[in-house]
C-alpha cells in the first residue's frame, strides 16, 4: 500500500478520511504494534490532539479501519460471485480465490480485521460491515445447497437453521484457514516448485471442487 501523502490545514470533513487513511498505510508498513493515534496523526500531518475529534481510542479506530478492510473484501466476493454465475463449485472457487487474494495483498488488515481482542465488538460500522461480507460467505453455501440467497437483514435468521450453520463452519474454515496457513508461509515449501499464483490457482479450484461436491450431497 503507497504512503499517504502528508497534507496540511485539512477541512474538517476530509480529517477522518486522512486519518483512517494514514492508519491504512501505518497498518501495512509497520504492522499493528505501530498503529497508534499519535502515529496518525503524525503520518496525516496533523495535531496529535486532532485524531480525538473523531475516534475515542486506538481500538475505535482500529474498529473503523477493520470495517473499510469487510467493505473492500465484500465488494471484491459481490464481484467474483456475479462474474462465476449460478454454478456451485464455480461460485465456491470464485469466493474461495477471492477471500485468499484478499489476506494476500491486504495482510495486516486482514489479520486485524479478526482480531476482536484489539477491537470495539460493540462498534456499529464494524458489525454491520462484518455481517455484510458474512453474508456474501453464506451465499456461496446456500448456493451448494440450492437455497435461495441470504442478504445481510435475513442473515440472522437463516443462519439458525442448523444444516446451513454447519454447512457454513465447514465452509469457511476451509477458505479462512487456507488464508491463515498461507499467510503463515505454510505453503511455502508445496508452492516453490510451480510458483505461488500456480499453485494458490490449482489447490483452491481441486480443494474447493471436492468441497462443494461434498455440500451438495446434503
Amino acid at each position: 500500500m503507497s504512503a499517504v501523502e502528508v497534507k496540511s490545514g485539512y477541512h474538517h470533513g476530509d480529517l477522518r478520511e486522512a486519518l483512517l487513511s494514514s492508519a491504512e498505510a501505518l497498518l501495512a508498513e509497520e504492522g499493528l504494534s505501530g498503529l497508534t493515534l499519535r502515529a496518525c496523526a503524525r503520518r496525516a500531518g496533523v495535531s496529535h490532539a486532532a485524531p480525538k475529534h473523531h475516534f475515542n481510542d486506538v481500538a475505535d479506530l482500529l474498529s473503523e479501519v477493520s470495517a473499510r478492510g469487510f467493505d473492500r473484501l465484500t465488494e471484491a466476493l459481490k464481484a467474483a460471485r456475479e462474474q462465476a454465475g449460478s454454478d456451485p463449485v464455480e461460485r465456491f472457487v470464485a469466493v474461495a480465490r477471492t477471500y485468499v487474494l484478499f489476506a494476500r495483498q491486504y495482510q495486516a488488515q486482514f489479520r486485524l480485521m479478526f482480531r476482536w481482542d484489539a477491537l470495539t465488538t460493540e462498534h456499529n460500522a464494524l458489525l454491520n460491515a462484518a455481517q455484510r461480507t458474512f453474508a456474501e460467505m453464506t451465499n456461496s453455501i446456500t448456493v451448494q445447497r440450492g437455497e435461495a440467497d441470504v442478504s445481510p437483514e435475513t442473515l440472522q435468521q437463516r443462519i439458525h437453521d442448523r444444516g446451513l450453520q454447519n454447512d457454513v463452519l465447514i465452509g469457511w474454515s476451509h477458505i479462512h484457514g487456507y488464508a491463515q496457513l498461507f499467510l503463515e508461509g505454510q505453503f511455502s515449501g508445496f508452492a516453490a516448485e510451480e510458483g505461488e499464483d500456480a499453485f494458490i490457482e490449482r489447490t483452491l479450484r481441486e480443494s474447493c471442487t471436492r468441497l462443494s461436491q461434498l455440500l451438495q450431497q446434503g
